[in-house]
């Protein structure tokens, strides 16, 4: 039955993620053509990540402790829906607009959660997990890579009236879950596989350094968003082309999901923590082009950002989904999320203010980069620590 939800899942996700370019595109760009200012492309991003850093933990748990977690699924796609319709009527109103925005992304962490504990319940085996979840990000990026070029000319065309089109790909997720609503998540994981693999404790000081490196990493690039919308914010039809690179950076994570993750995971020895290091290096690079004065650089940047993405989110969820314990992966997935992503907006509103404020583009982009691969040693060194503890 696992293998059933997990093939309605991938289902989902694809028009979730359809939403999400809908969304990506036309609410940040209907914003800045409401205020002409980068520091409400900032807030939105901060009212964008504020469920997840309050809400994951308990969203975490709650997922946790339900059995019947398609339910759950389902009641978020269905509110998801009608807000998304909700929100066309009051975006002239800017708090109002926020607000939905941090319901439409509360709502989404329940999916997200649902679908990672959905993965978690199947195997332990890494080489699998990593399949599973490529697989995931092969059809989300192939469904983002068609859906941002048309959802820019959407945006262009209809501005905000298009989240009509994420109302009804989000109701179609949620007629597909009706027949499992019933159904008990289960896991599908041996007694011998999860006796071996139980994780051990951890020292404190480990987990700090983890935590530190990812706070690190993810606050230099939170950065990026800021610096392709100071390019684009003077072009003519600048909608367009956002939607555009957006589609490259999709595409950056279908060739990281499909030449790399694949290819990886049929491979026995390759671990998940090379993949992970890597990815970060490659995004740590994209922040030292972004900052480039011309518009071309923002090409070889976004496909960078994607392909590095892609193998360090894959990599870090089969990393969980291997050494936490399926009844408490909801609420460790939540706390970690929730450090994690406080430091993006925050990172966004820093350098958006930093930049109005007169400080060139370059410059910021290298003080980003720095900060990153900064980050990224921490991140390698701590990873290193973690397999000698576990004697890999």
């Amino acid at each position: 039955m696992n293998r059933r939800l997990y093939n309605v899942y991938t289902l989902t996700s694809a028009l979730r993620i359809a939403g999400d370019a809908i969304e990506s595109v036309a609410l940040p760009w209907s914003l800045l053509q409401s205020t002409g200012s980068l520091v409400s492309i900032g807030g939105f991003a901060l009212f964008t990540h504020l469920p997840w850093v309050i809400l994951p933990p308990l969203l975490g748990r709650t997922l946790d402790k339900t059995k019947k977690k398609v339910r759950l699924a389902f009641l978020a796609l269905l509110l998801q829906a009608f807000l998304a319709v909700l929100i066309i009527p009051l975006s002239g109103n800017v708090w109002a607009f926020y607000l939905i925005v941090s319901s439409i992304s509360a709502l989404d962490i329940l999916h997200r959660y649902y679908g990672f504990s959905l993965v978690a319940s199947m195997t332990f085996d890494e080489s699998e997990l990593q399949g599973l979840n490529a697989t995931l990000a092969t059809v989300g990026n192939a469904v983002s890579l068609v859906a941002f070029p048309v959802v820019g000319v959407l945006a262009y065309r209809f501005g905000i009236k298009a989240m009509l089109l994420d109302a009804a790909l989000l109701l179609i997720g949620a007629v597909s879950l009706l027949p499992y609503l019933g159904i008990e998540l289960t896991s599908e994981r041996t007694g011998e596989i999860k006796t071996t693999h139980r994780p051990s404790a951890l020292s404190r000081k480990l987990i700090l350094g983890v935590l530190v490196s990812v706070l690190l990493f993810n606050f230099a690039l939170g950065s990026f968003r800021i610096f392709v919308f100071a390019s684009l914010r003077t072009l003519k039809g600048g909608e367009v082309l956002y939607g555009i690179l957006q589609s490259l950076t999709t595409a950056g994570s279908l060739a990281a999901a499909v030449v790399g993750l694949t290819y990886l995971a049929g491979r026995r020895g390759v671990g998940l923590k090379r993949p992970l290091i890597t990815g970060m290096i490659l995004q740590s690079t994209a922040l030292l082009i972004v900052g480039i004065p011309a518009v071309m650089a923002l090409f070889p940047a976004v496909i960078l950002v994607g392909f590095g993405g892609e193998m360090l989110n894959v990599s870090f969820d089969s990393l969980m989904q291997k050494f936490i314990p399926l009844e408490s992966l909801g609420t460790a997935r939540g706390v970690f999320d929730a450090l994690a992503t406080l430091v993006i907006p925050l990172s966004q509103l820093s350098f958006a203010w930093v930049i109005e404020k007169g400080i060139a583009v370059l410059t910021a982009s290298l003080s980003a980069a720095g900060l990153a691969y900064a980050g990224t040693v921490l991140s390698y060194v701590c990873f290193v620590k973690l397999c000698m503890t576990r004697g890999e």
